[in-house]
């Protein structure tokens, strides 16, 4: 690639953006949007800084938090190139939330909220939430796409005691934990998963864009606060056709 052909989106000095952040954002979107194979080698950053009308520094800036989150590489004295999409999924060996794990690798995440309610807690959400009969909880049902290609169905229960409010809190395109960490103080420090294939029923095939047959793969957790008390359970329902949910475990 050479500078006549690399795409020039405008950046707007008018914005309260930093430039660097904006030139960052560029980069990424034609990252993730599939326009340049991996291995294509980016302009350089006199190059960069002289068709976006910005100083290298701020091209050096956007490309090292670019570096840092996987999606360019560099080579001393060769320059930097486009990194090859990781498709392993991390999210469900850490206490990282699924967009916080997807984010943290560059990637793009979309959430639709399909049902946000404060009810009376299940049977299953009392006993994995340690709740007694008739406790609430704030309940959930998340469609979530990575990179605009649908993945995950996600049903969710929290305590509502821990989370006053949460059943109107706008939760469209945002991270759950990043708002329980910021709203209430809630802070996930270990979980419990269970991991096993199942066959999608008909509306769920619907939502997930399933057009034949598809097992996908179910992950039920409890997440925990330091005081040991559950302050979430999930059910989700993961399509793995195109990526693969990777473990790292430790001694």
């Amino acid at each position: 690639m050479n500078s006549s052909t690399f795409p020039t989106p405008a950046l707007d000095r008018n914005s309260g953006s930093p430039l660097w952040a904006q030139f960052r954002d560029a980069l990424r979107a034609q990252i993730l949007g599939g326009e340049f194979p991996a291995g294509t080698k980016l302009p350089t950053e006199a190059q960069l800084g002289e068709q976006y009308g910005i100083s290298r520094i701020v091209v050096r800036e956007a490309l090292a938090d670019l570096v840092r989150n996987g999606l360019i590489y560099k080579i001393r004295g060769q320059g930097a190139f486009i990194q090859a999409r990781e498709r392993d999924e991390d999210f469900v060996s850490t206490v990282l939330g699924f967009s916080d794990e997807m984010q943290r690798k560059g990637r793009t995440v979309r959430t639709q909220v399909l049902q946000q309610e404060l009810r009376e807690a299940n049977e299953r959400e009392a006993r994995s939430l340690d709740l007694k009969p008739g406790d609430q909880v704030v309940a959930l049902r998340r469609l979530r796409s990575v990179d605009d290609e649908l993945q995950l169905l996600v049903e969710t229960a929290v305590p509502a005691d821990l989370a006053p409010g949460l059943h109107r809190t706008r939760l469209e395109n945002r991270s759950l934990y990043d708002v329980l960490r910021r709203q209430y103080g809630l802070r996930i420090v270990r979980a419990e998963r269970w991991i096993d294939a199942v066959m999608p029923d008909q509306p769920t095939s619907n939502l997930l864009g399933i057009t034949g047959v598809e097992p996908l793969m179910r992950i039920e957790s409890i997440a925990y606060s330091s005081n040991g008390r559950p302050l979430e359970h999930y059910t989700a329902l993961h399509r793995c056709q195109s990526s693969r949910l990777h473990v790292q475990t430790t001694t």
